[in-house]
């Protein structure tokens, strides 16, 4: 509730919700591999964003922080972090799911 109190002045914790949020969506679907139900989420948490009324722009900016950001931090870390990422998350890889909203899509 705290990020959509403010979504365009949004915590780190705050834009992980968003994220949370996302993931756990992809998992109710029936995605129970970790690092390609985090590349769902990444894909789609601008989506969810604007669907909980967060302005677009405010959306892109939130999304492309948690995947440009704490995303690619998963990777360094590893360990149980690196569970939740791959390299192949990014556009135009592997586990590019090619949507017409994706976080990383240009209109």
């Amino acid at each position: 509730m705290s990020y959509l109190a403010h979504p365009d002045r949004a915590t780190d914790l705050e834009i992980e919700s968003l994220d949370i949020f996302t993931h756990e969506s992809m998992h109710v679907r029936g995605e129970m591999n970790e690092a390609l139900t985090e590349c769902e989420a990444v894909q789609r948490n601008y989506r969810a964003a604007k669907l909980l009324g967060v302005p677009a722009g405010t959306a892109k900016r939130n999304a492309l922080d948690y995947y440009n950001i704490t995303y690619q931090l998963r990777g360094k870390i590893g360990g149980m972090q690196g569970a939740y990422y791959s390299d192949q998350c990014a556009p135009g890889k592997a586990m590019d799911e090619h949507l017409s909203d994706s976080t990383w899509a240009t209109p």
